[in-house]
């Protein structure tokens, strides 16, 4: 009997290996092995899972359809399968880069569905993997959708990616079993509007590039509307512009690849940004105008840095990279709310989302 066995894998799933053994600090062997042997564990680890990674691509312009596109005309429901590749990339996403805070809602709505999972499986004596579920979300076990739902309540309104990840890990490491759930059941708790929210996660989960975003948006066209905005500060302005579709454009015309540019101007100085850079610097302005509290002494983030007024200086401050701009207080305020406002709402809002979902967010 022969004591090895040589296999021969995809090269996009022997990288997708490397990267995981990598960001685990293991071997890849080692980590094949585990993966190999909780596969054959588990029906969960079905051959139409290891499909969809072997090539993520091909799975994220299918998902793009059927969540973004909505193209669910004759179509299935999405796969337990499709599920799960979403679940395990987003919770992936929050081991991507550094210092980064949990900025969408799409957060909250991951343990929205891990709640509706808890007691879908608890009102159906299902088992459950109740040590993993104590242990991440301090529950004493007498009452987990009580305790679930007391520990939301309790949650913090700002996040860290690597406290994220951890929130994350119950619903992506099969505590709850998928393939238990009914068709039904599982509709309910996946609803499109959940699936819409938390697909930049996923997106960001397999290192979406722009080369990618382009690929995928020249593939298939979305409709992702032409803005320009400008906000003003003092002396300060961004100017925001969005290429995509215009309303008066005619069928069959040359279409325009959404992409957003960001170009600062101060008094003595103008530097351009795309989108990494403002995500992360709209994403810490949201989190500071709904939690000032929360975010009282500011934050460094992966590209983007802040200190509110009174923190370190009575002036306010952020930078981008290098780049540090300082601001009065009153100025430092205008800011965080023109810029927060303007991006909740109208045509920009509307751009903004179809950005997310072709470039990826947290």
């Amino acid at each position: 009997m022969l004591s090895q066995l040589t296999l021969r894998f995809h090269k996009k799933l022997i990288e997708a290996l490397k990267v995981r053994a990598g960001r685990e600090n293991t071997s890849v062997n080692a980590l094949a092995e585990r993966f190999l042997d909780d596969g054959l564990k588990t029906t969960t680890a079905s051959d139409g899972y290891f499909q969809l990674i072997v090539d993520p691509g091909a799975t994220v312009r299918q998902l793009y359809r059927h969540i973004i596109l909505g193209q669910t005309f004759g179509a299935a429901p999405l796969s337990r399968d499709e599920l799960r590749f979403i679940l395990a990339y987003a919770r992936e996403a929050f081991l991507c880069g550094q210092g980064r805070l949990a900025i969408l809602p799409a957060l909250h709505t991951l343990l929205d569905i891990t709640r509706d999972l808890l007691a879908w499986h608890a009102a159906s004596g299902r088992p459950l993997d109740d040590p993993y579920l104590t242990g991440v979300f301090r529950l004493s076990g007498e009452n987990l959708v009580e305790e679930f739902d007391r520990f939301l309540a309790e949650l913090r309104p700002v996040v860290d990616q690597m406290y994220a990840e951890h929130l994350l890990r119950p619903l992506e490491s099969g505590c709850f079993e998928l393939t238990e759930v009914p068709d039904a059941a599982l509709a309910e708790i996946f609803t499109l509007q959940r699936l819409k929210t938390i697909f930049p996660l996923a997106l960001r989960g397999l290192g979406w590039t722009t080369d990618k975003a382009t690929s995928l948006a020249q593939d298939l066209r979305p409709v992702i509307p032409a803005v320009t905005e400008t906000v003003e500060a003092g002396t300060l302005r961004l100017d925001i512009r969005i290429d995509g579709q215009h309303p008066d454009e005619r069928p069959g015309a040359l279409y325009n690849t959404p992409r957003l540019h960001l170009l600062i101007t101060g008094q003595d100085f103008v530097v351009p940004y795309g989108w990494e850079a403002f995500s992360e610097l709209l994403g810490l302005f949201t989190l500071y105008a709904r939690h000032p509290e929360a975010l009282a002494h500011g934050h460094q983030g992966e590209r983007v840095m802040f200190s509110p007024p009174g923190n370190v200086t009575p002036e306010g401050f952020f930078g981008i990279d290098g780049l540090r701009i300082f601001l009065s207080a009153e100025i430092f305020e205008t800011l965080v709310r023109e810029l927060t406002m303007k991006c909740s709402e109208g045509t920009l809002a509307k751009a903004l989302t179809g950005l997310r979902c072709l470039y990826g967010d947290v």
